[in-house]
């Protein structure tokens, strides 16, 4: 094995070699997994932001006026609140994926915890929590201040 070249794989031969391979469904492979994981994380993550703002939203202050700190932590938070929620159906996704599945989520997820214990489920989980820490704070923060700038910019516009 040793010296043996490997050879870069672009994403067009990536697409080109599932195509000969698995046919065009191949590239759908892991896309309910990743919808069954999408669609109730995205919830708690969005619920997780705005419940933080509207409770560091002092009486008679918008949530919109609640500052850069608040609004990096309510981001934080929806992060935490998303992987928290999600990362057992992450690591399930993740391994139909890789691994080529044909079972279910839910399948996979108890062939998870039979055989590795629950704790597999949440191999990794540690990493991925201290990185969406600043990556959904600088989302948020960047996403209401841009909505700021925009409202300006219309307003400079219209006058």
């Amino acid at each position: 094995m040793l010296g043996k070249k490997v050879g870069i794989v672009g994403p067009y031969k990536l697409t080109m070699q599932i195509i000969k391979n698995e046919g065009t469904v191949g590239l759908f492979r892991g896309l309910v997994p990743t919808l069954v994981r999408e669609m109730p994380g995205y919830f708690v993550f969005f619920g997780g932001y705005e419940g933080t703002r509207e409770w560091l939203t002092n009486p008679g202050e918008k949530k919109e006026d609640i500052g850069l700190f608040k609004t990096m932590l309510a981001g934080a938070v929806g992060g935490l609140s998303f992987w928290a929620f999600t990362y057992p159906a992450d690591v399930a996704k993740s391994r139909i994926q890789v691994s080529n599945l044909e079972d279910n989520m839910v399948t996979t997820l108890m062939k998870i915890s039979r055989t590795e214990g629950i704790g597999a489920l949440y191999n990794g989980l540690a990493p991925t929590l201290v990185r969406t820490v600043p990556a959904t704070a600088t989302l948020f923060v960047t996403y209401e201040y841009s909505k700021k700038v925009a409202a300006l910019f219309l307003q400079g516009c219209l006058t």
